[in-house]
This record gives C-alpha cells, sequence and structure tokens, in this order.
C-alpha cells in the first residue's frame, strides 16, 4: 500500500510541474499584449519573476528542511493561483510588477519543494530515472505551455484579462490534486530532531555547477531562436518540421533513459557525456547551418539527432546528483541552490540570445560550444579532484 501511495506521490509531482509549468509558460505569452507598456518596460516586468525566484529560491529550501515540506508546496500553489488571478483585474504596471514578483516567490516555493519531496519519494537505485521523468514534464509543459497562451490569446483577444483567470484555473486545479495526493515521505519532525546529520554539500556539489550554469545559459538563449529563425527568413519545410519533432522526440526519451543509466553507472559520468553530446551538436549546427537545410539534410541529421539525444541525460543526471549528495536534511536547501543556478542561467541566457542572434542564428550554437567547453573541462578537472 505504502508503494502504492509514493507511485501516486510520484505522479502527482509530474502532473504538478506539467501544469504549472504550461500556466507559467502561457503567462510569457498573455504579458506583452497585456500590459500597456513598451517593449522594454515588458522585459524589465518579465525579469522580475526570475530575479524573485533567484533570490527567494535558498531561503525557501532551508525552510523545507525546517518545516513542512508538503505545507510550503501547498502554500506555494494557492499564492501562485492567488497572485495570476490578481493580475487579470489590473493593468497597472506597478501593481502588476508586484504581483509578478510575488509569483516567482511562490514559484520558487513550489519548485523547490516538489524537487525535494521528489527526493524524499524515491532511492539512489531509481531516482534517476525519476528524475528524468520529471524534466521531461518539465520542459514538456513550457513548451505546451506557449502553444497555449497563443490559443489563450487568440480565444479572448478583446479581453485578456480572463485569459488570466482561466490560467489562475490551472493552477488552482493543481492544488486540488496536491491536496489528495501529495504525502511527506520525510516528516518535519524528523528533520529537527536533535543530533539529526546534515551533511555538508558546498564541496560536493560545486564539480557539476559549472556544467549546469553553462546548460542554462544555452537553454535560456534557446528561447530567442523562433525570433532568429524568423529574421532570418528561414522557411519551415515539411522536412525541418518532421526533424524538429524528431529531436524533440529523443530529448524526452532521452531524459529517462539517461536517467535511468544514471542510476546504473554513476551520475557525474553521464552528466559529462550529454555535455559533451550537446557541444558536438552546438558545433556541428552552427557550422552547418543554413547549408545543410538545402544540402545532405538526411546526412546531417542523422548525425546531430543522436547529439542531441545525448544532450538530454544532463538535467536528470544533476537533479538525481543533487538528492543523492544532500540527504534528507539538506534536500531543500540544495535543490534551492539547484533553482538559484537554473534562474540566474536562464536570464544570463535570455540576454546574451538577444544579443548574439543579431550576427545571425548560428552564432547562438557558437556561443552557447563556447560557453559549453570551458564548463565541461573545469568541471571535469573538479570531479578529478574530488
Amino acid at each position: 500500500m505504502a508503494k502504492k501511495i509514493g507511485a501516486r506521490m510520484i505522479l502527482y509531482l509530474y502532473l504538478a510541474v506539467f501544469l504549472t509549468r504550461i500556466g507559467f509558460g502561457s503567462v510569457t505569452i498573455l504579458f506583452p499584449l497585456y500590459l500597456p507598456a513598451g517593449a522594454f518596460q515588458v522585459g524589465l516586468i518579465l525579469a522580475l519573476y526570475p530575479i524573485a525566484e533567484a533570490v527567494s529560491a535558498m531561503p525557501v529550501g532551508r525552510l523545507a528542511d525546517r518545516i513542512s515540506r508538503k505545507k510550503l508546496h501547498l502554500t506555494g500553489m494557492t499564492l501562485i493561483t492567488v497572485l495570476t488571478a490578481a493580475i487579470g483585474f489590473t493593468r497597472n504596471l506597478l501593481n502588476v510588477s508586484v504581483l509578478h514578483a510575488l509569483m516567482g516567490v511562490s514559484a520558487a516555493m513550489a519548485a523547490v519543494t516538489s524537487l525535494t519531496l521528489l527526493g524524499d519519494a524515491t532511492k539512489q537505485t531509481n531516482r534517476g530515472k525519476k528524475m528524468g521523468g520529471f524534466d521531461l514534464a518539465n520542459l514538456g509543459g513550457y513548451g505546451l505551455g506557449f502553444g497555449v497562451g497563443s490559443v489563450l490569446v487568440t480565444a479572448f483577444a478583446s479581453k485578456l484579462s480572463y485569459a488570466f483567470w482561466v490560467t489562475s484555473g490551472i493552477f488552482l486545479f493543481t492544488s486540488i490534486l496536491a491536496t489528495k495526493f501529495l504525502i511527506e515521505p520525510v516528516r518535519s519532525d524528523e528533520l529537527n530532531q536533535p543530533g539529526m546529520r546534515r551533511r555538508r554539500i558546498g564541496s560536493k556539489i560545486r564539480p557539476v555547477l559549472p556544467v549546469w550554469l553553462g546548460q542554462t545559459i544555452i537553454l535560456g538563449m534557446y528561447f530567442l531562436l523562433p525570433k532568429a529563425f524568423k529574421d532570418a527568413n528561414i522557411t519551415i519545410t515539411g522536412e525541418l518540421l518532421i526533424f524538429l519533432g524528431a529531436i524533440g522526440g529523443l530529448f524526452a526519451l532521452g531524459a529517462i533513459v539517461f536517467g535511468h543509466i544514471s542510476d546504473k553507472v554513476g551520475r557525474t559520468k553521464i552528466m559529462v557525456l550529454g555535455a559533451i553530446g550537446e557541444f558536438g551538436f552546438l558545433v556541428l549546427f552552427g557550422l552547418s547551418f543554413p547549408y545543410f537545410l538545402t544540402h545532405n539534410f538526411v546526412t546531417y541529421a542523422l548525425v546531430l539527432a543522436p547529439l542531441f539525444f545525448l544532450a538530454s541525460a544532463i538535467a536528470p543526471a544533476i537533479l538525481s546528483y543533487v538528492s543523492d549528495i544532500s540527504g534528507k536534511a539538506r534536500r531543500g536547501s540544495a535543490n534551492g541552490l539547484y533553482s538559484v543556478i537554473l534562474s540566474i542561467g536562464m536570464a544570463i541566457g535570455n540576454i546574451l540570445g538577444g544579443f548574439v542572434s543579431e550576427f545571425g542564428v548560428q552564432w547562438i550554437f557558437f556561443a552557447g560550444a563556447g560557453i559549453l567547453f570551458p564548463s565541461i573541462i573545469i568541471s571535469s578537472t573538479l570531479l578529478r579532484k574530488k
């Protein structure tokens, strides 16, 4: 029975991150059209969210190591629901700025506790595979969220406030599910027992941070690819759509496959393998674009796809590693640090991607390769010294 309850909770965490990322992806599409402001002001308001999430992630993580993780998660989901609905009642820039920043804090509460609870609910022997599923739900939710946001913009073109209320409804549904399916594998009274051993994680987590920061910067730059492709007047052919769908499917499959392999052979080995694969993908894509779109497309696709497949190994390996080294007493703090790096990296990537894309699509990939290569060298060196 306990095993069944644990499986249900893990499925809830997958569904929760999937639905919340749909909501956040939708809001990203809605904001520029909803606010009576120029692009720069909208960008500043959007930036408040990841900044607030980054600033609050570590305190939230420490709090998750002291009090009920379930209650903290439910508090975060409730705040996200209320704040998203509140934005639908105002277009005042100051009000929206405050509300959006608070959404970043509540997102940190939901995200950090989700990762912490998933770490609590899994064992080291199966954690990689479960974290792969979490990463798949996370990325899939974001991707679908952009599509849902576009649909909401069309459906509520004259009353965009309704779109925020629909998005708030998604968060509310997730919150209700949490009250039913979420349990606490590690109770707060266990965490606060006298003599509870709290591991020092600084020296252990340091070796993976260069690759993780590099990867998150690259992810941030990827958000600029649609605009870069549009500015380059790239024609989206049937072949290209099939290729993009295929590598997207491979990436999703790889998150679970490599997460499972990391359970067998070790987290850091798989992380470095994934980083090398992504470096190869970035270099080859940058060198061959746009030539490969019209010459020997299939040949290039057959080389690029496996490299991108390898890249999917990075996130589940690092997520699992963070939970492995922290132990239940410090798992919240460790996942808080993970979320800080994620927020900072994505913000840097957005800025850097916007700058280098002015020189052409391929420069996003060259910049990514230029960041990832030294990251691999530094992480590999630190791991050998460990």
